[in-house]
């Protein structure tokens, strides 16, 4: 039998210790900016090897032996740490993205004369089965809302329906919603991006892994055109770059929807600030390690340009 070439290889369970040796000698990282006692103590306490080892292509490449050129220990420990910090944000604004958006469809169904507010969710469920059957499990082993949840499942309207859903399930029937009823809707063409985006926060996946344009990416088309002509301050070549890097696509779709969408003058101002601080603060603290690498330094900038100019809508 033929092996499949494709099967993952068993990599060996490695000690702390091990683990920095392995960053040493086989792949090339230096401990200049954390020494190797401090490095072990981070390994320990605050993060391991995987997740780390996933922010190596950001800042480098690599030789023909494998071993990465230039690339510190201190490098990976600062990408993640800001990552986390961004995670927590982007978070908080895609939930409030998440519940204005239910806010509005809610509204939308309650001034809709044509709307009963079952019949469309009854067309949903039949049309989205599995979702159903979500439900009905979410029923069975929530702990929260539950009252809600056994009041209203067996005949839920619009208004009670919408918190029931996951957001992947909740942004499938939003979308259904403006289609049934035949409403014009702004926001539908850009959930794949809000969507992307919250859920990689919400599962703590590591965000700044790559600055690399993906050239089979397809970016948001409305957003890319509408910074092509917001006078950034930034060649259309770089912000057209930059669109084709998910993340960066990612964040400035998620800011031109939460600038429109959010309702609440307030939070939205509190909110863009505590974002714009940690993007001259914090984020930019330990700039000088990354001096040299040219990717960072433009993703920083794009995104800190997206930021001032949805900021100012």
């Amino acid at each position: 039998m033929k092996k499949n070439t494709n099967e993952c290889k068993k990599s060996p369970k490695l000690t702390v210790p091990e683990i920095i040796d392995y960053y040493k000698n086989i792949l090339g990282i230096t401990f200049n900016l954390m020494d190797e006692e401090k490095a072990k103590t981070f390994l320990e306490k605050n993060n391991f090897f995987f997740r780390l080892k996933q922010y190596c292509s950001v800042c480098t490449g690599q030789t023909m032996n494998g071993k990465y050129i230039g690339l510190d220990f201190g490098h990976l420990v600062e990408l993640s740490t800001i990552d986390m910090f961004l995670r927590k944000l982007l978070l908080k604004m895609t939930i409030d993205l998440e519940h204005y958006l239910k806010v509005k469809l809610v509204n939308t169904c309650q001034n809709n004369p044509c709307d009963d507010g079952y019949e469309v969710v009854q067309q949903f469920l039949e049309k989205h089965p599995k979702i159903k059957e979500n439900i009905l499990q979410t029923n069975r082993t929530v702990t929260y809302g539950e009252n809600t949840f056994e009041k209203y499942s067996s005949l839920p309207a619009v208004w009670n329906f919408v918190e029931m859903l996951n957001f992947a399930d909740f942004i499938s029937f939003y979308a259904f919603y403006y289609d049934y009823m035949k409403l014009d809707c702004e926001y539908t063409k850009h959930f794949d991006s809000v969507r992307r985006l919250r859920n990689a926060c919400a599962h703590n996946l590591c965000l700044l892994t790559s600055f690399k344009s993906n050239q089979r990416f397809n970016p948001d088309l409305e957003t890319s055109f509408e910074l092509l002509g917001g006078n950034l301050g930034i060649s259309n070549g770089i912000i057209s770059n930059c669109m084709k890097v998910p993340l960066l696509n990612d964040f400035a779709v998620m800011l031109s929807v939460y600038t429109k969408l959010i309702s609440s003058p307030k939070i939205k101002e509190i909110t863009i600030q505590e974002l714009k601080e940690f993007f001259d603060g914090r984020m930019i603290y330990k700039k000088h390690y990354f001096e040299n690498y040219t990717d960072v330094k433009n993703a920083w900038h794009f995104a800190r340009k997206v930021l001032d100019y949805y900021s100012g809508k």
